[in-house]
């Protein structure tokens, strides 16, 4: 099995079929800490956490504001 990165325009992170979702370290979610070491992932300085640590309602949401904020951000440009 081979480990294939892949990142979407909108910055969510893909890796074998598991979604990461990016946070700044100023924007960490509550319980932050109690998340297994090995569903989060740190690049630069984005942090991405496994989208299974959340509920799919929270996951649904944090994409579809994460896709609003891409949408305005290149409206304004």
């Amino acid at each position: 099995m081979s480990n294939k990165l892949k990142f979407k325009s909108n910055q969510i992170l893909k890796l074998n079929n598991q979604i990461f979702l990016p946070y700044l370290i100023h924007n960490l979610p509550n319980k932050f800490e109690t998340f297994p070491i090995n569903s989060i992932i740190k690049i630069g300085t984005i942090i991405y956490i496994n989208s299974n640590n959340f509920t799919p309602k929270y996951t649904q949401n944090y994409i579809n504001t994460i896709n609003y904020s891409n949408i305005n951000s290149n409206i304004i440009k």
